[in-house]
């Protein structure tokens, strides 16, 4: 079951979608797509590509009630979401950042949560677009060496923007973990 709650505030400014998904087993996660900075880009980045009609949205993904393993239903309505924000906002980049905040089931001990999360969505997302074929997303995955662990981002854009796909690629390489400038 999926609801939507939208605010959806002026284009290009600022936009929040906040998705409730629940699987079968009662588990509840909010999904929520926000133009809110959060510093995972920087602002100058930011606002360039506005300044060019490309608004960058983060993908936030939290599970809110339940233990269960999450299921291929709520799987599919995450994918659903997503393609259907695209399609519906074609001047719009998502980036989604893998947390490695509540563990996750692996057979493999020597991937940190965030690789997993993030060979995840990459799987989940091929799988979407193999199966839909008309729809003209691509997913990079950006990978960057931290002091302890790698972190993984992931970017998701239409073709004609590739180009600025990569650019905020290079940020996130460029000015992670650097600190603010006051």
């Amino acid at each position: 079951m999926l609801r939507r709650n939208r605010a959806h505030k002026n284009y290009l400014r600022q936009m929040t979608e906040v998705y409730s998904l629940y699987s079968e087993s009662g588990d509840e996660y909010k999904l929520q797509f926000t133009t809110d900075r959060s510093g995972i880009i920087a602002d100058d980045l930011l606002d360039q590509l506005n300044a060019q009609g490309i608004e960058v949205v983060e993908i936030g993904l939290a599970r809110v009630k339940g233990q269960n393993v999450t299921s291929h239903k709520v799987l599919y309505q995450i994918e659903e979401c997503i393609a259907d924000l695209m399609q519906r906002m074609p001047n719009v980049i998502l980036s989604y950042f893998c947390d490695f905040i509540h563990l996750v089931p692996s057979q493999k001990k020597n991937m940190t949560v965030q690789e997993y999360r993030s060979r995840m969505f990459s799987a989940m997302f091929k799988r979407y677009i193999s199966q839909n074929q008309k729809l003209d997303m691509y997913d990079d995955e950006i990978k960057i060496d931290g002091v302890t662990e790698p972190f993984f981002f992931h970017v998701i854009y239409h073709k004609h923007h590739q180009h600025f796909a990569e650019r905020i690629a290079e940020g996130h390489i460029k000015d992670f973990g650097k600190p603010d400038e006051e």
